[in-house]
């Protein structure tokens, strides 16, 4: 086998220090199609009204919804 020479070296350095510091900063991120929805004006008769929110994980960890409340 070669032995590496000190640009080499340094090339590997780097995509090791690059792959550490990836594994380290991944973590789950929402992201929303819609950040708001407006009803609009509402009849009093009008009991249920519904409208979903689409979201997804976009992170490279597991996402956790904990405590969801709705206004």
């Amino acid at each position: 086998m070669k032995n590496l020479g000190t640009k080499e070296r340094n090339i590997l350095c780097f995509l090791c220090f690059f792959v550490a510091i990836s594994f380290l900063n991944s973590e789950p991120f929402i992201s929303f199609e819609k950040f708001e929805h407006n009803f609009g004006n509402i009849k009093e008769e009008e009991v249920s009204v519904e409208y979903d929110f689409i979201f997804s994980n976009t992170g490279d960890k597991p996402l956790k919804l904990i405590d969801v409340e709705t206004s």
